[in-house]
């Protein structure tokens, strides 16, 4: 199994920090809504007038950015290690040409490798 990178890692971290921050709008914008203050005591509905747009629909931006950016990253990632096992495997063949082993691949984790079968004279 392969270990996570640093570089992965990170990018994930970036990816649930603008799901996080988008959850916190969504939060700020419903309770904004909801508030039985007068409009001049409720700071969330003037920072949505000031900005022009509802605090909720933000935070649904930022959680389908961070949605979307996090499947990318995963996609690119897993298209990496199958290269990568895929590099692996190639090299293990062709070794194992050159030293006249046989090998058999059951998965693309795993390899197996056979002394040859001894050949059959002729009768």
């Amino acid at each position: 199994m392969k270990k996570v990178t640093t570089k992965e890692f990170i990018w994930y971290l970036g990816c649930g920090l603008l799901i996080f921050l988008g959850l916190v709008a969504v939060t700020f914008g419903i309770i904004g809504y909801h508030m039985h203050v007068p409009s001049e005591f409720n700071f969330i509905e003037k920072f949505e007038a000031s900005i022009k747009f509802e605090l909720r629909y933000i935070g649904l931006i930022f959680i389908g950015a961070g949605v979307v950016l996090s499947i990318c990253v995963l996609v690119f990632n897993a298209k990496k290690a199958d290269r990568e096992v895929e590099k692996k495997i190639r090299r293990e063949q062709r070794i194992a040409a050159q030293s006249s082993k046989t090998i058999e691949v059951k998965n693309a984790v795993e390899i197996i490798e056979e002394a040859p079968a001894a050949p059959e004279e002729a009768k």
